[in-house]
């Protein structure tokens, strides 16, 4: 969830764990307690930047210009994001996918109550699927899993969780990240990083097969997130603290920009596609 300068405040939220959204934390590391309690201890706060940086930032473009060009490819008939959070990325899928169903789970009732209020053109629920799922959630055709499973202790639970959630010859779409945990990230709640080998097992262990697992990121998303831990408390305050000004505006711009020379083989951002079996 924590990238860059401004990839220190992630916008997406998780139904898993107590997180209810991507995001940043200005307190110190999130050493204590479990992945639930400092996931709810970061995600229950207001964070200003939330909105600037999904719109603007580099690394959640990146992502979601991947996971629209790919269910595009895959044409589903339905959609469901776990962890919708505030609902941007459904927003952002509703316009490349004008004709399919899409849903959205989050933790915080709290949160899925404004989301009916507010786009019910799509299906909300509360979950949390890192316990066993509720019954009447139904299945979908693909589910959409971003910037989660760094976050918890027991990812292999909520990989199970999310492939019974799709039909047979559905397919799951996760991203993450790789390499060392840095500052910012620990701070945002991030548990551990993945290389594609630690993905492939976990998605076979949930009885999914592996499509594609891939890096990609190289070198500007890297450095990005190198840069943002040179200093982690001015790095939070400038992207999560507060909304963005013409200073931020322009780092964003900068890097969205140098995001289009990256590799799509390379790097510190994970990307994963699997198939439920028939």
């Amino acid at each position: 969830m924590s990238d860059a300068p401004a990839e220190a405040t992630p916008s997406k939220g998780s139904a898993a764990e107590g997180s209810t959204a991507e995001g940043s934390t200005a307190q110190g590391s999130a050493g204590e307690g479990s992945a639930a309690e400092r996931n709810r201890a970061f995600y229950d706060a207001d964070r200003p930047g939330t909105n600037d940086y999904f719109r603007k930032m580099a690394a959640p473009r990146f992502r979601v210009a991947t996971l629209a060009r790919e269910l595009q490819r895959l044409a589903p008939r339905s959609v469901v994001d776990l962890g919708c959070g505030r609902g941007q990325l459904l927003e952002e899928l509703r316009r490349v996918l004008p004709t399919a169903q899409l849903a959205g789970l989050d933790l915080s009732t709290a949160q899925i109550e404004h989301n009916k209020a507010a786009m019910p053109w799509a299906t909300w629920g509360v979950a949390n699927l890192s316990l066993p799922l509720p019954d009447g959630l139904g299945q979908h055709d693909a589910v959409v899993a971003t910037e989660i499973i760094e976050h918890l202790d027991d990812p292999e639970t909520f990989l199970a969780n999310a492939a019974r959630l799709l039909r047979p010859g559905g397919h799951l779409i996760v991203t993450t990240q790789s390499g060392r945990v840095g500052e910012t990230e620990r701070r945002v709640g991030h548990v551990r990083h993945f290389k594609t080998d630690d993905v492939r097992d976990l998605l076979v262990r949930a009885g999914l097969a592996p499509i594609k697992v891939w890096n990609a990121g190289f070198p500007f998303h890297d450095l990005s997130k190198w840069y943002a831990n040179l200093n982690p408390d001015a790095s939070m305050a400038s992207f999560s603290g507060k909304p963005y000004g013409l200073k931020e505006d322009l780092i964003c711009a900068a890097l969205r920009l140098a995001f289009r020379l990256n590799s799509q083989s390379r790097g510190a951002q994970l990307f994963a596609i699997a198939r439920r079996p028939e």
